[in-house]
C-alpha cells in the first residue's frame, strides 16, 4: 500500500517533476540520419565540433598552466601579515602621498586629529588593514605611534578598489 504525503514539499517536488516532464516533451527529438550522406554529414559536423573543443580544452590548460605561478603569489599574499602602506604603493607603482590621501578622501583612513591615517574600524574589522602600536622615543619622551598595515587580504581588496578608481592599470596578460 502507498502513502500519500501532503506536505508543501511534496507538492514542490511533484511540480518539479511534472515541468521537467513537459519541458523534456517539448524539447525536440534528435534527428537520426535516414540516409548514408546525411550520416556522414552529421559525423563530419560531430568530429570538427569535437576537434573545436579539444582545442579550447587546451588552451584552457594552457591558460591554467601559466596562471599558476600567479594563483600560487595571490595566495601567499592574501595570508601575508601585512605590509605598510607607503611599500604598498611603491610596488604597484603608486606615490605613497597620493596614496594615503585617496584613501582619506574615500572614508577609508581617518582624515585629521590624532588618528590621522588610521583605518577606519570598519575596514579593521573587515580584515584588510591591522594596526601597530610602535613606540617611539624624542625628546618628550616616549610616545606611541599607530601605523596601520595592509593584510594580505587588504592588497587584494585594495588593488581592486584602485582598478576600479582608474588609479592602476590592468597587468597585460601573456
Amino acid at each position: 500500500m502507498s502513502k500519500i504525503v501532503d506536505t508543501n514539499e511534496a507538492w514542490a517536488f511533484f511540480e518539479k517533476l511534472e515541468d521537467s516532464y513537459f519541458r523534456q516533451k517539448e524539447q525536440q527529438p534528435v534527428a537520426i540520419p535516414q540516409t548514408l550522406p546525411e550520416a556522414l554529414r552529421l559525423a563530419a559536423e560531430l568530429a570538427e565540433k569535437k576537434q573545436l573543443l579539444e582545442q579550447k580544452a587546451h588552451q584552457l590548460n594552457q591558460q591554467l598552466v601559466a596562471a599558476a605561478p600567479k594563483v600560487d603569489f595571490a595566495d601567499r599574499v592574501s595570508v601575508a601579515k601585512g605590509i605598510l602602506i607607503g611599500n604598498f604603493a611603491k610596488v604597484v607603482g603608486l606615490k605613497q602621498n597620493a596614496l594615503f590621501a585617496w584613501l582619506r578622501e574615500n572614508g577609508i583612513l581617518i582624515a585629521s586629529g590624532g588618528r590621522k591615517n588610521v583605518p577606519f574600524q570598519q575596514y579593521i574589522n573587515a580584515g584588510y588593514f591591522t594596526v601597530k602600536e610602535v613606540v617611539l622615543d624624542d625628546e618628550d619622551g616616549y610616545q606611541i605611534r599607530l601605523t596601520p598595515q595592509l593584510t594580505g587580504k587588504g592588497q587584494q581588496w585594495l588593488t581592486r578598489k584602485l582598478l576600479d578608481a582608474g588609479l592602476l592599470k590592468p597587468v597585460a596578460v601573456e
